[in-house]
């Protein structure tokens, strides 16, 4: 079974990429210049700047940092087929990913519900932004429980397509899953979790690049079908 996932993964990758060459909308940022028309820093603006063409972050727990957020906003929601690519991307004594988020109608006092994709894990969390958090009341996770020991990826690409999700790192395959209630994201970025840092360290954080790209699944039958063989796995 382990054999024909990646098989089939391999082959969505292939095909998912020949799409987004084709026919997708592309936006790219190497962070050569800070463009708040692009990001908007949701909580404490402080500790994201844009230099060296990096993107940079800088954290010690005497901030008392929970969750800070780098909100994409250069491409209005809802966001239902995207690819996404992020290089040289990591960090030193942090937790620094990326984040896919919604809201839901039928629980709209919570925080939204957020998939994290961190250099070596993927982790389900609530927080809004502002450096609180809250526990999971009313949604199940659905990650993988799954960990790698890699802190700094030379490339990270994450495939979404209404619900399903592809992480690729470094060129390789890693893992997929589904989450029904995903049928759309509201809220792309990157992320500081500042909880786990000791009093002692100051972390630090980056990201080379970011590129979204726009896939029009509706025309790729070859595409479909690899989405129907993941979701039946």
């Amino acid at each position: 079974m382990p054999h024909k996932i990646l098989t089939i993964s391999i082959l969505f990758y292939v095909v998912i990429s020949c799409a987004i060459s084709a026919s997708a909308e592309t936006w790219h940022d190497d962070f050569d210049t800070e463009n708040p028309d692009a990001w908007d820093a949701v909580g404490k603006n402080s500790i994201w700047k844009v230099s060296d063409g990096y993107l940079r972050v800088e954290v010690n727990r005497e901030w008392e940092i929970d969750y800070e957020l780098y909100q994409f906003i250069a491409i209005p929601p809802p966001y239902r087929n995207f690819v996404i690519k992020i290089t040289d991307f990591g960090g030193d004594k942090t937790r620094f990913g990326f984040c896919v988020g919604r809201h839901f109608p039928d629980t709209p006092g919570e925080d939204p519900f957020f998939y994290v994709f961190f250099p070596d894990e993927i982790r389900a969390r609530r927080f809004d932004g502002r450096g609180s958090s809250h526990p999971f009341r009313f949604r199940l996770s659905r990650e993988p429980r799954l960990r790698w020991d890699t802190d700094v990826l030379t490339e990270m690409e994450l495939y979404f397509n209404s619900g399903y999700f592809a992480l690729f790192a470094n060129g390789e395959f890693r893992t997929t899953f589904q989450d029904a209630n995903f049928d759309k994201i509201e809220i792309l970025g990157f992320v500081m979790e500042g909880i786990n840092i000791a009093n002692e360290w100051v972390g630090e954080a980056w990201a080379d690049s970011f590129t979204i790209s726009e896939l029009d699944i509706t025309p790729q039958r070859k595409l479909t079908a690899m989405w129907s063989e993941l979701k039946i796995r």
